[in-house]
């Protein structure tokens, strides 16, 4: 049973009081990393806060979603916060919320216990996981048009058209800021009207809850501006995909595991044993990592996305883990760059994914493979053949299913509840997708 403290329910109702708040909104993931939620008035906030509110569960069943379910929403005091992008007064507030049954048990189905479940294996080995992604993301001019909003490529801070996408990035920081997220940096990316902003380090269920803020941040901001953001991971075939790298660490009694700067592979012996478990398990995975139709067509291009199962201490074209040098200063800096993820996964399942495969391979000591020491687009054909046939991550949605449905350790990530339903929305949108007859096929076949 959850219960919030009356200090920390004191606090919100404070912080509600002080910034004239009347309306609050309920946010929630459902299985598939979508935002969804309701509304109540700051009247009934202190009632809410201590009991939860009753809604229609089925909700969180995403795609899934069948017969009404009736259960709890019960929000995290700690993820309050005011929108920026509403009015001043009143004022709108939004809480995140754990999913509970009706007798206060934890849903199955519901993404932040399943990365809280995750955590808790970690803690028995009083290990801290840290985390801090890439995202990247289209500015477009509109939906249907699907025109960027700008022609600049990779750090340009000048380009021929209006500079609209550096005030989009300004405003988007200042509010994301205000709602208590820290950023890294941010530029522009490869693609024409393509950015990336970077969240600072932060613990994991933390972490989530900023991804799935970010997002709504980004997309509200721009939509002020008329101009439409999109974490679609390839909406050109012709550019470059959006990615959402992401570094992560390990600390124990506040000292980084990963810490160890005079091995070959730059990192200690545990964060070997953990990037092995990342390349061993992915492909079983790699549905939660990358879970849409159109994630593989950023995989599967010959760009400076992830395509195949190796690692190197360079950042490249094909490579699934990067294991950079760590700064002279700072042990702290020791670190695991996962560049598989895209922004349109679940980051709650992503997590407690990573955690899983990287743990396992902590605890039966998998033994790191040599990197790879050549840049992949300089490789001869022989060995890219080779790479092919044993390296190659799943190229469309309907492989990633093959390996996922019987992965033993996805079904222990996500409980055999989630499992089962993650699965059957997956299949249902590979069915759908084969169903349907694309432009590249009528282009290419209407004469036959």
């Amino acid at each position: 049973m959850i219960e919030n403290s009356e200090n920390s329910i004191n606090y919100v109702m404070k912080k509600a009081s002080e910034n004239d708040v009347k309306f609050v909104r309920l946010w929630f993931p459902d299985i598939f990393g979508n935002i969804k939620g309701f509304g109540i008035t700051v009247d009934e906030l202190e009632k809410v806060l201590k009991d939860g509110a009753s809604f229609d569960g089925a909700a969180i069943f995403g795609s899934e979603r069948s017969k009404e379910t009736e259960m709890v929403a019960f929000p995290d005091p700690s993820t309050f916060q005011i929108l920026p992008w509403r009015p001043e007064g009143p004022s709108v507030s939004r809480l995140l919320c754990d999913i509970l049954h009706k007798d206060g048990t934890p849903s199955a189905l519901d993404s932040r216990n399943i990365l809280k479940s995750t955590l808790i294996k970690l803690k028995e080995e009083k290990l801290d996981f840290y985390v801090a992604p890439e995202i990247e993301y289209f500015y477009l001019e509109d939906s249907v048009s699907m025109t960027p909003i700008d022609d600049k490529t990779y750090f340009d801070q000048i380009g021929t058209q209006k500079d609209s996408g550096s005030d989009l990035r300004r405003k988007t920081v200042l509010d994301l800021e205000k709602m208590g997220i820290p950023i890294q940096k941010y530029h522009h990316e490869v693609g024409p009207g393509q950015q990336e902003i970077s969240l600072r380090y932060n613990d994991a269920i933390t972490m989530a809850d900023n991804i799935q803020t970010f997002k709504i941040v980004v997309k509200e901001v721009a939509m002020s501006e008329n101009v439409f953001a999109t974490f679609m991971p390839k909406p050109f075939s012709e550019f470059e995909g959006s990615g959402m790298h992401t570094h992560i660490s390990l600390f124990k009694n506040n000292k980084n595991v990963f810490a160890n700067e005079k091995s070959i592979s730059g990192i200690s012996k545990q964060g070997e044993y953990f990037t092995a478990g990342l390349l061993k398990h992915v492909k079983e995975f790699m549905i939660i990592t990358n879970q849409w139709v159109n994630s593989y067509s950023r995989t599967a291009a010959s760009n400076e996305s992830p395509s195949h199962v190796y690692w190197s201490t360079i950042p490249d074209n094909g490579n699934l883990v990067t294991i950079p040098n760590r700064r002279s200063d700072s042990e702290d800096s020791s670190r695991i760059e996962f560049r598989l993820p895209d922004p349109g996964c679940n980051p709650y399942l992503t997590f407690a994914a990573i955690i899983t495969a990287g743990l396992k391979g902590m605890k039966e000591k998998y033994p790191l493979e040599k990197p790879m020491e050549s840049a992949f687009n300089k490789l001869d054909e022989k060995k890219i053949t080779s790479l092919k046939r044993s390296k190659r991550l799943p190229e469309n949605l309907g492989l990633a299913i093959q390996y996922a449905e019987t992965s033993k350790l996805l079904e222990e990530i996500l409980g055999k509840a989630a499992f089962e339903v993650y699965i059957s929305g997956k299949k249902r949108e590979w069915q759908l997708f084969s169903e349907q007859v694309s432009e590249f096929e009528l282009e290419h076949s209407i004469n036959l």
